[in-house]
């Protein structure tokens, strides 16, 4: 309890509880893990019903109501007396029946040392009629000791009562039931009840301590990179398979705060690059799933559409997706322009991919190939020439790479541009990830421009608009089975 207590203090020391988003946090991680709260509800509501079936011993329970009469009244079925004669009864039955002559009578009747049963008896207010009951785990048992009772509380009660005599209202019964068993309903009621407190309890504790990056203040903690922009999620209803085409700068169904996200983006990145004369930036993320494929597809659409010459290139050799994202069938890539001795080869090959994008004038440098063991190839001179050449004859080059916190591929991809902006998934990853895929980048020559946060709730958007869930699905040759985001 105490480690508990000390990492939620250690959590809020310099910040108040937000309620709101404690309940928000609840609420996100029970989209993510309802199955489980269902689970553990009907799981709680099955094993608290079977274990009240079979757990509970079976009790029986043999009652019988009569009147009492003293005297001359033996035998009446009156069922009223005075007020005097009601209250004694009502204080001396039980007593009698609890005290040591009693029980010792009618073990003697019974025949037996030990009363397997309990005996009570209740009486009406104001009234000589009593209700005797008595319940054991055996109905015969039950029956005999009722029946016994009945016989011998007159003489037993003579010394205090007088001469009694019993009416009987309703005779005493065999049980055929225990009296006790578990209603399936209230136990299935009762059972779910459990499951859902234990998922609230599982969801809180989740909830506080969530160690997922999504403020910039937490940002602050782990590098003092500027946040650029704070793109919001957008639910995208894919009415197509090609559901990567949604979020495309050349879908015009597009919605308004996205396209208004990246025109921001597209602002601040250009005046920062423009104020230090760099050309080449590259887009990278921690792991796969935060959206820096989509980012740099349509930050170098907007580039493009703003009159400057552009062009995007698929850097993550082992997937070579961004094609898909343009509806593009293109075959041209890295691979391929590093084979050519001719840059006019090159960019004949860049032509044929950017075909069907001359009216938005974006250029693009992908293939379909995808390898494997891409290092040499980063590192080769053939590589490093060509990324010359083609920085000679753009304005802009954007580069998507692949996650940086999985392999050295942006590593090597980094000593060919100028800057790096590093997209940051919402409430995604925790500080020291983010923190150990920024450092992995530290050493390189190029800088970082700075960040963006991406997938952000609408209320959390800031300056900046943003997008959400779309198809990325397994990470290719990775390994890796990230969420629906690419």
């Amino acid at each position: 309890m105490e480690e508990i207590k000390d990492e939620i203090q250690g959590r809020y020391d310099d910040e108040e509880i937000d309620l709101l988003q404690l309940l928000l946090d609840m609420g996100k991680h029970f989209r993510h893990l309802w199955w489980l709260c269902v689970l553990l509800v009907l799981g709680s509501a099955a094993l608290v019903t079977g274990a009240l079936f079979v757990l509970r011993s079976p009790m029986y329970q043999s009652s019988a109501s009569f009147t009492v009469a003293t005297g001359e009244e033996s035998g009446s079925y009156s069922f009223y007396y005075d007020s005097g004669t009601a209250d004694q009864l009502s204080m001396t039955f039980p007593y009698i029946l609890e005290s040591g002559y009693f029980r010792s009578v009618l073990l003697e009747h019974l025949g037996t040392n030990n009363l397997n049963g309990t005996i009570t008896a209740e009486t009406i207010s104001g009234s000589n009629v009593v209700t005797m009951k008595v319940q054991s785990s055996s109905p015969q048992d039950a029956y005999a000791i009722l029946t016994t009772a009945i016989e011998i509380y007159p003489e037993a009660a003579h010394f205090v009562l007088g001469d009694i005599s019993f009416s009987m209202l309703t005779q005493p019964q065999i049980p055929s039931e225990p009296y006790n068993r578990p209603s399936i309903g209230k136990s299935c009621l009762l059972g779910a009840g459990l499951g859902m407190l234990l998922s609230m309890a599982i969801l809180l504790l989740l909830a506080i301590f969530r160690k997922n990056v999504c403020a910039k203040e937490e940002m602050r903690k782990i590098t003092s990179m500027r946040c650029l922009a704070m793109l919001p999620r957008v639910h995208v209803k894919a009415r197509t398979k090609k559901r990567t085409m949604q979020l495309s700068f050349l879908n015009p169904s597009l919605p308004h705060g996205y396209t208004e996200s990246i025109r921001v983006l597209k602002n601040r990145v250009v005046k920062a690059m423009e104020s230090k004369n760099q050309k080449v930036l590259l887009v990278t993320s921690t792991v796969p799933g935060e959206g820096k494929s989509v980012t740099a597809v349509n930050l170098a659409g907007q580039l493009a559409i703003d009159g400057a010459r552009v062009l995007l290139v698929d850097g993550d050799l082992r997937k070579q997706q961004d094609g898909q994202l343009l509806n593009l069938t293109a075959e041209y890539g890295l691979m391929e322009a590093c084979k050519e001795s001719d840059m006019a080869a090159v960019w004949k090959g860049i032509e044929r991919n950017s075909a069907t994008l001359q009216e938005s004038g974006l250029l693009f440098l992908g293939g379909g190939k995808v390898l494997n063991q891409p290092a040499s190839l980063l590192n080769s001179s053939e590589l490093k020439r060509c990324m010359q050449s083609l920085r000679a004859e753009v304005d802009y080059i954007i580069i998507d790479s692949p996650p940086c916190g999985m392999f050295q591929d942006t590593a090597i991809l980094a000593e060919y541009v100028d800057s790096v902006l590093y997209l940051v998934g919402y409430d995604r990853l925790p500080a020291s990830a983010i923190r150990e895929g920024i450092h992995a980048l530290g050493g390189q020559l190029a800088t970082f421009l700075g960040y963006a946060f991406n997938s952000c709730p609408e209320n959390r958007g800031g300056d900046g608009y943003g997008y959400g869930k779309y198809g990325y699905g397994r990470y290719g040759m990775y390994g890796y089975s990230g969420r629906n985001e690419r």
